[in-house]
């Protein structure tokens, strides 16, 4: 007798070692989670489009989090800066781009740090230090200043307190301005890491707590207003895991997040919330993590839209006959879920760094000195499909062969639009969990108009342990509610 079960099509990222086990991708999708009488607890909403908004800069943006500030005399409005090549831009809403400087071509190709305090915009490059009060952009000189003068190497600048804080990455020093002004430092106001001789390769700010980031501890200091230097150690908030990739490092209120890792080893994504720390990824990331060619080159941003917050990890390569770029790792934070984001042809994410202007999510191209709009109502990469794509867990009944009859897929009939008349959802399925796959199998998903469309594939075949994929690159608004299959069970 045949029965209907519910399909596992909604999901995250998680690829075993033994895809058997598990073998899940989801690709430019998004796992809203809904509240109570909606329809489904959790569904696949399609990943913001970019539109490409033209050109910036001299380069690629080297910002993972721009900064926003009033700081420029003639600004009318709040204003967005970020580094694309060489160049320091100011983003504006109302007169364009701004270039505001240039940085030294020795620090060329570093990501670079900014800090916004009361009175100006400072940046390091992991080589030199540079500062913007509204009118002058001018490098650091004072020779008190790690990396000026000395063999330091400032790569993380953050405003905390009032201080412009430093850090010197060859050594386990970090370092204060004078209140409020990054042009002017004291040799003797700075500290080094109290619990381990950990190298300060990274540091943040959350909830009043500055933290340094070694390559084994993760330190938290707070501010006792000793007038001799006034950040202590926080003792009981001390973790014992260390930065993998120092320009992973993202932070926001929802925590502070990077791509770490212990001296027993490892590679794994940490969350510091408050004082305490915990892992969040799982077997399946961290396999796909071990594969990473060059960990260390990683870098993160975190942005926020429509109520929901991730962290995006680029990562480079990973390891092969024949290495590629690979997908960028997004964390949904409010899910706690993994996903990830790829161009048409598979490789990673265009975006390289966020920022908010006018109510708009502004982002750096990583590809070349461009930027666009994040925009949830645009299903297109700078004019090129986003290709949607869901592979579901291994569908399986106490290993006896199933007959699939059917399968629905519970969407939003009628999405087509003047761009996309009749959208196609592609379906294919395999039963070696991806190994081995079926044809592509096509249906409409029904013109503008014809919202009780259903989606149905039939006769799909026989398995024991069965995986589908579903595919869509129209420009359409795609939402998948779930999915069901109707089977029958032979107990052999």
């Amino acid at each position: 007798m045949g029965q209907r079960f519910q399909v596992p099509i909604v999901g995250g990222f998680a690829v075993s070692r033994s895809v058997m086990v598990n073998n899940q991708a989801t690709v430019n999708f998004i796992q809203a989670i809904k509240g109570v009488g909606a329809k489904a607890p959790v569904v696949l909403e399609t990943a913001p489009g970019y539109v490409d908004l033209g050109g910036v800069g001299d380069g690629p943006i080297r910002t993972g989090r721009m900064v926003n500030s009033k700081i420029r005399p003639a600004a009318t409005k709040g204003e967005l800066y970020g580094v694309y090549g060489n160049e320091l831009v100011a983003h504006t809403a109302d007169i364009g781009n701004l270039v505001i400087g240039t940085l030294n071509p020795a620090g060329a190709g570093n990501r670079v740090r900014m800090a916004r305090g009361r009175q100006y915009v400072a940046m390091v490059d992991g080589i030199d230090g540079y500062t913007w009060d509204g009118t002058t952009f001018a490098q650091i000189t004072d020779l008190d200043f790690p990396g000026q003068g000395g063999p330091g190497v400032p790569t993380f600048m953050l405003y905390l307190d009032g201080f412009f804080i430093v850090n010197d990455a060859l050594t386990d020093n970090y370092f204060i301005s004078s209140v409020e002004d990054p042009t002017v430092w004291n040799a003797l106001d700075f500290d080094a890491a109290s619990v381990a001789p950990d190298n300060a390769l990274a540091m943040a700010s959350q909830v009043s707590l500055l933290w340094i980031i070694g390559d084994e501890t993760a330190q938290a200091y707070y501010n006792s207003g000793n007038p001799d230097f006034p950040y202590d150690i926080v003792l009981n908030a001390t973790q014992e895991v260390g930065i993998l990739a120092p320009e992973s490092l993202a932070d926001s209120d929802d925590g502070i997040f990077f791509l770490a890792t212990t001296p027993e080893g490892g590679r794994f994504v940490y969350q510091i919330s408050g004082q305490a720390g915990r892992v969040i990824t799982q077997d399946e990331q961290e396999n796909f993590l071990a594969s990473l060619v060059d960990p260390q080159d990683a870098y993160g941003f975190i942005y926020k839209q429509a109520g929901k917050s991730f962290y995006a990890l680029q990562v480079g390569a990973n390891t092969g006959r024949n290495p590629q770029p690979s997908s960028t790792l997004i964390y949904n934070i409010k899910a706690q879920a993994w996903e990830t984001r790829e161009l048409n042809d598979g490789t990673a994410w265009r975006v390289g760094g966020t920022g908010v202007l006018d109510n708009d999510n502004l982002a750096g191209s990583r590809l070349q000195g461009r930027y666009g709009r994040l925009d949830l109502d645009n299903y297109q990469d700078a004019g090129q499909p986003i290709i949607r794509r869901r592979r579901s867990q291994v569908i399986h009944q106490l290993n006896y062969e199933m007959d699939f009859w059917s399968l629905i897929v519970d969407l939003q009939g009628g999405i087509g639009n003047v761009d996309s008349p009749n959208p196609i959802l592609k379906m294919r399925y395999s039963n070696d969990a991806g190994q081995n796959w079926s044809d592509w199998l096509q249906e409409e998903c029904g013109p503008i108009g014809n919202t009780l469309r259903r989606v149905v594939f039939d006769q799909l075949g026989s398995a024991r342990n069965r995986v589908f994929e579903l595919e869509l690159a129209d420009a359409v608004n795609l939402v998948i509610v779930g999915a069901y299959a109707e089977i029958s069970v032979t107990e052999d």
